[in-house]
């Protein structure tokens, strides 16, 4: 076997089977061509020198072999400017929370200088513990984002028409990047109200000096979760084959419509029911001062939370005006 048979073999063993042979054959005759017009170039016969200038050339096995295959990211070039801002979003909430409610907590409960430092060190490791857990999540969730953006059918099987850019298909194209922050917002509801709800509350000790743990969420909150995640999973999963599609049709027009609709019923519940905010008064009241001013804090947030539930109500209602409207649109058309 010579040099160049050695050298395409190797260049082989880089590349997928699927589309091996057809890579090789064009690899092949390309150092083919290059070592002919050398040879004449330079007025001799093709020896062992210069087809290891030609190869030298060309470079490795691998690198060449890797000008045939796609680009393989984790988190590409498109996504990774926002994954660094919601990386660093993310990562400022988490630490701004635990210094403001390790800081309370240092000011409000009687602490000798060992049970201070004991203290502040336990919440330092479970802040860096949760940030460790959300970069971790957040990379999943981009990496995912980053897979469904890079098998965008419009592009890779060459449907598009350039007709699309004028006229009323222009409104059914869908640029990947308008799914992408819908898709990552609901993945970090997805994450916080999951696996962080529970982590949400203050920590106070009794009358003995135990911490006693009073979490944010109600009871009634963990009743509506089930039905919020089953609406945000398939709020992902309609995105992914939308961005994967390319294009709105109809029945993920309906789709959304019936999420949009669900999603509403369960605001106004939440809105008309009982809070979603515990209310530990009771318990609270049995620990003075500090106990009384987290009773206060936990009553304005409720009064916060069903202001904004209300708020977000109409945000999917103009979703369903507007679907509808479009709904209407490619009917008229259609007749």
């Amino acid at each position: 076997m010579n040099l160049i048979d050695t050298y395409i073999g190797q260049v082989g063993d880089n590349l997928p089977r699927k589309d091996r042979d057809d890579i090789l054959k064009e690899i092949r005759s390309i150092l083919e061509d290059t070592l002919e017009s050398r040879s004449l170039a330079e007025g001799k016969a093709v020896d062992e020198a210069m087809t290891v200038a030609v190869l030298k050339e060309f470079g490795t096995p691998k690198k060449v072999a890797s000008a045939y295959l796609p680009a393989r990211y984790l988190i590409g070039p498109r996504l990774y400017p926002t994954f660094l801002l919601v990386t660093k979003a993310a990562l400022g909430i988490v630490l701004l929370v635990g210094i403001v409610t390790t800081t309370v907590t240092l000011f409000q409960q009687p602490m000798t200088i060992d049970a201070g430092v004991q203290y502040v060190i336990q919440k330092l490791m479970e802040m860096f513990g949760s940030m460790l857990s959300i970069l971790g999540n957040l990379v999943f969730i981009f990496s995912i984002v980053e897979w469904a953006m890079s098998h965008d059918r419009t592009e890779k099987d060459g449907s598009w028409d350039p007709r699309s850019l004028i006229g009323k298909e222009n409104r059914d194209v869908v640029k990947p990047w308008s799914q992408v922050p819908d898709i990552i917002l609901t993945m970090i509801a997805l994450l916080l109200f999951n696996v962080f709800a529970s982590r949400l509350g203050f920590t106070l000790n009794d009358a003995s000096g135990n911490p006693v743990f009073f979490p944010a969420l109600s009871g009634v909150f963990y009743r509506y979760l089930p039905w919020l995640n089953l609406i945000w999973i398939l709020s992902i999963i309609l995105n992914l084959v939308l961005i994967r599609l390319g294009k709105w049709q109809t029945w993920i027009r309906w789709s959304q419509i019936a999420l949009d609709i669900c999603g509403t019923v369960i605001l106004v519940l939440m809105v008309t029911g009982p809070s979603i905010i515990a209310e530990p008064a009771a318990r609270l009241a049995s620990l003075g001062s500090a106990g009384a001013q987290v009773a206060g804090i936990y009553s304005g947030i409720a009064i916060g939370i069903k202001a904004l539930l209300i708020v977000l109500i109409f945000v999917p209602v103009i979703e369903l005006i507007e679907y509808g409207v479009n709904l209407v649109r490619e009917k008229g058309l259609a007749e």
